[in-house]
Order: structure tokens, then C-alpha cells, then sequence
């Protein structure tokens, strides 16, 4: 068996000097176009990364430097290794699998090692490892779906109830979905690979019987939520894309809490919630947001209309939970800029009077309820998850619909409100 120089399985993130400013280091990432991280270097040796979210976040401080804000990553010497010891590599990475700096003897850069890549160069020599990922590997580019499951709270349990609940929702995807099924304990994960895409209807229900066994099973538990995605082969054609795109849709999911999700990627990304039956405070937070937007809109009526972008933003002070605001005329067309509110942490893009809303759920289904309320969805503006309320009104003999999105993360924040309350009161 040959051995392999780990510079062949390193992945050649680009670099960013150690003293470039942050608004330099923005156009960087628009030249590079697809990472999220580039790696931060000082006289060629790799001093950590930089993300592209904090640099977004500090655009505003014009003191700082890249190197201000790069992240610290352990640095591995290259060297030759034979294959079958590939498997201790992954000794080398900590819990949330960060990557790590490969660097040679005089310690200047090489690339980045990823968990996932040496994964899958152990499965090339290793069949009993996540056996799957052979299978995969011939696969990319073609018309074929990859799924992945996983567990998310699962540290609180012994080790033997995490495998028992593994193992059910194991037999929970093997039965929903026709195709290969495999686990890896080692990763908490299951993936499956299939010729077909199942429907949103089919995903809800795998969920709901998860976590009716998981209720019956440990009864005085907290709820465990699942975590899942699906996305095409036929786009993917290296495993580096395969790799990259994973870990984008997990990291989607990262601060999603209190309620189990999945994520259809694609032209038309669509997500799938499925909540505990018992959720007994979502009626009371969608009754106070439909309340919260009716007043927003009786407001709205009452002032001229050349000021409603200016009165939107007042608005944000008694409903902060909001994210932005639009308006969309009765052809459906989007009559004000998109009103942020600006108090958000993240980047929103900019959305402009002019684009057509004329075919979306939230314009055609305002008229026909007092508010309506979407399911949730992954919002264009933020690239996470959010719902989007609306409602029509009659102005100057003209009909319009106010649209607002909330930030998925912002409901949960209501019910937990409201879970303390009635905590109290009792």
C-alpha cells in the first residue's frame, strides 16, 4: 500500500495578510467568491483564519486589521504517512472538528485539513468506515440525492441510550427513504443515498414518530430535536464541493433550537419544522404577533404616505422582534425599500422598490385572512430561517400589503417569554 503526503489531501484555502484592513479584507472574499474563511498569514506562515461574518460585523471599526480579528487553528507539519494510519489523524481535531493549519518544516503555509476529507480518504482503504462514502464516490454528478440525519442534545445521555436513539432513527430514514442507509456512531450521523426526493410530508412524519418514541422512552427528558438535509449529486462534482456544501447546511442550523428541522437545498431551498404536539404557547405568540401587526398597520393608514419608510422605523422601537418591513402595491410589485430594523447584528441585504412579489404565498394569501403568517422559509435577505406576516390595506383608494419578516430564533425568544411568565404566575 503507498504511502500518502498529507499536502495531497489539504485543501488550498487562500490567504489574507495579517495587516490588511477589514474593508480590504471584504473585497478579498468578493474576489474569492465562494469561502467563508480565508486563512490569515504573516510573512507566508499561517498565524489562524478570518471569517467572513466578522468581518461583516466590524466594517464599521476602520482601527482594525485582519489579523485583529483571525482565529487561532492548531498547525500540522506535513509529512508522509502510510494510509492505514490516516485513521489517527483524526486524534488531532477537537470536538467541533475545526480544521487544522498544515504547514512545512519552515512553518509556512500549505493548505487546511478538513475532518470530512480525512474521513473520506480513510473510507477509501477502509471499507468499515462510514462504507456509505465508497459508494458516494461515484456518484458526483449524478442524478442522486444525499441525506443526512443527526441528534442534536445528545450529550446528556449515556452512551448506550445515545446509540439506542440513534439507532431508532436509524430504522426511522431506512424505512422512509428507498436507497443506501448508513450510520456512523463516531459522527452521530445518518446519511442515506437514494435515486429519489422524498416529499416534505414524508420528513415531517419520520420526525413525529422520532419523537413519540423518544417521549415514551424517557418521559421526564428534555425534548431531543433532529437535524437534517438533503441536496443533489448531480451539481457536485469534488468531494472539497461535497464537503463545503455540507457544512454550510449545517451550519444553518447551528442556533436553531426548540424544534427539529430539515433543509431541502436547491433552486428553491425548502425547510421542514416539526415541533413537540405540546407546544402549548405557539397559538399565544401567533395571536400576539397577528395583535403587534394589526397595530402596525392601523398605524400605517393614519399617516401620510410619502413617510411610511420614516414611520416604519419607529415602529422597531415596540416590536423589536421584527426584522425588516416592505411594502407591495396591488399589482405586487414592492413600492418601499426594505426597512431594516437597526438594531440586527447580521448583514441584510438590501431589498428595493421594483421587485416583484406578485407570486409569493405572503402577497397572494394577505387579501383572503385579517394577517397571515407563512410557514417557515429561508429568507433571501439573511440566508437563515424566518416567517414572513402580512396584511392588505386600503390607502388613498389603493390597495397595498405591509410584509414583515421575523427571524425564526426571534419566536422561539417570544415562547420562551411566555414559558417564563406563566412560570411565574403559577
Amino acid at each position: 500500500m503507498k504511502d500518502l503526503e498529507l499536502s495531497h489531501i489539504a485543501t488550498g484555502i487562500p490567504k489574507i495578510d495579517f495587516d490588511l484592513g477589514v474593508r480590504e479584507a471584504l473585497k478579498a472574499f468578493e474576489e474569492y467568491g465562494i469561502y467563508d474563511f480565508l486563512v490569515v498569514v504573516r510573512n507566508s506562515k499561517p498565524v489562524g483564519v478570518v471569517n467572513r461574518l466578522d468581518l461583516v460585523k466590524a466594517q464599521h471599526r476602520s482601527h482594525l486589521t485582519v489579523g485583529d480579528l483571525a482565529h487561532p487553528l492548531m498547525k500540522l507539519k506535513t509529512s508522509t504517512v502510510r494510509k492505514e494510519e490516516l485513521i489517527y489523524l483524526l486524534d488531532f481535531f477537537n470536538a467541533s472538528k475545526t480544521p487544522l493549519l498544515l504547514v512545512d518544516r519552515r512553518g509556512i503555509y500549505m493548505g487546511v485539513i478538513f475532518y470530512q476529507v480525512v474521513l473520506y480518504h480513510i473510507s477509501l482503504f477502509k471499507e468499515t468506515t462510514v462504507p456509505i462514502f465508497q459508494k458516494l464516490r461515484s456518484l458526483l454528478g449524478q442524478e442522486y440525492y444525499f441525506y443526512c440525519f443527526y441528534i442534536g442534545g445528545l450529550k446528556s445521555l449515556t452512551s448506550s441510550e445515545r446509540e439506542s436513539l440513534q439507532r431508532i432513527l436509524y430504522e426511522g430514514v431506512k424505512n422512509s427513504i428507498p436507497g443506501d442507509v448508513g450510520m456512523s456512531y463516531e459522527e452521530g450521523e445518518i446519511y442515506a443515498l437514494s435515486k429519489v426526493r422524498i416529499k416534505e410530508e414524508e420528513i415531517k412524519t419520520l420526525y413525529e414518530e422520532f419523537h413519540k418514541e423518544f417521549t415514551l422512552l424517557f418521559t421526564e427528558a428534555k425534548p431531543l430535536y433532529i437535524y437534517g438535509y438533503c441536496f443533489t449529486l448531480k451539481a457536485v462534482q469534488l468531494f472539497e464541493e461535497f464537503f463545503r456544501l455540507s457544512s454550510e447546511l449545517k451550519k444553518k442550523m447551528e442556533d436553531v433550537h426548540e424544534a427539529s428541522f430539515f433543509i431541502f437545498h436547491g433552486e428553491k431551498p425548502s425547510v421542514v419544522l416539526c415541533e413537540y404536539e405540546k407546544r402549548e404557547f405557539i397559538h399565544q405568540i401567533k395571536l400576539r404577533i397577528k395583535q403587534d401587526f394589526e397595530r402596525i398597520v392601523d398605524g400605517l393608514r393614519r399617516i401620510d404616505r410619502d413617510l411610511w419608510e420614516v414611520a416604519l422605523y419607529d415602529f422597531f422601537k415596540n416590536y423589536p422582534y421584527f426584522e425588516l418591513f416592505y411594502i407591495i402595491g396591488e399589482s405586487g410589485l414592492q413600492v418601499s425599500n426594505n426597512v431594516v430594523n437597526p438594531k440586527l447584528t447580521y448583514p441584510v441585504k438590501v431589498g428595493k422598490k421594483g421587485a416583484d412579489r406578485s407570486e409569493k404565498e405572503y402577497f397572494k394569501r394577505a387579501s383572503q385572512e385579517d394577517v397571515f403568517i407563512t410557514n417557515i422559509y429561508i429568507s433571501q435577505a439573511t440566508d437563515d430561517f424566518c416567517i414572513t406576516v402580512s396584511k392588505k390595506f386600503a390607502y388613498g383608494g389603493k390597495a397595498y400589503v405591509l410584509a414583515g419578516d421575523i427571524n425564526y430564533r426571534e419566536v422561539h425568544g417570544l415562547v420562551r417569554g411566555y414559558a417564563k411568565r406563566g412560570e411565574a404566575d403559577r
